[in-house]
């Protein structure tokens, strides 16, 4: 869930403060108004995502389709992200794997703070990051991915999802979904995270 380096640095502290924004976005707000809900999987490797959102009245979300050819999570459909570097903040991780995976310039990032946790069966225990981007964002195709797509999130809560029964790795029950979206097949930790948007976030 790699690609090629930053030639640059990241200067996460460069970024927005998430509570100067809680005011004026309502995706801040309904963030700030949650109680996260952290996982412990010491025995899973730290990752973390950036689900972001474009800056419009009908917010799309940016999904890649990750190539056959990698290693894990072939051919899904996924948020750009990543295993975390040593001593890599989730943030500063999800936001250097967009740099890499699909071009997005962390300067047109504004972070918004952490969902829940997920994980997936792979050993992956994730952090989602919450952010807003461009309406028109400037983006490229790394090796990772073969396609970029942008649903608008009134389209995916017009959908009827499936959902399975599971158990989390400590035992805990877990309700895993599909969304079906144009030819898509969108599932497992992605669509977890796209259903706590669609039905608990902001019309």
């Amino acid at each position: 869930m790699s690609g090629p380096s930053r030639t640059d640095p990241l200067d996460v502290s460069l970024l927005e403060d998430p509570s100067a924004t809680a005011e004026r976005d309502p995706w801040a707000g309904w963030l700030a108004g949650r109680r996260r809900q952290p996982l412990h999987l010491p025995q899973y490797r730290p990752a973390a995502v950036l689900v972001a959102l474009t800056r419009e009245a009908d917010p799309r979300v940016l999904l890649t389709v990750r190539s056959s050819e990698l290693p894990t999570h072939r051919g899904q459909i996924a948020f750009p992200g990543g295993s975390l570097e040593a001593g890599e903040s989730v943030t500063a991780g999800a936001l250097r794997e967009a740099w890499e995976e699909v071009g997005l310039d962390p300067a047109a990032v504004t972070v918004l703070g952490e969902m829940d946790d997920v994980f997936t069966p792979a050993g992956f225990h994730v952090t989602p990051v919450l952010a807003r981007i461009p309406a028109q964002p400037t983006l490229r195709l790394s090796g990772e991915v073969v396609q970029l797509l942008l649903p608008p999130l009134s389209e995916l809560r017009a959908l009827t999802p499936t959902r399975e029964d599971r158990q989390m790795p400590d035992g805990q029950p877990v309700v895993l979904y599909r969304y079906p979206w144009q030819g898509h097949d969108i599932w497992g930790m992605t669509a977890r995270v796209l259903h706590d948007l669609l039905t608990d976030g902001p019309k």
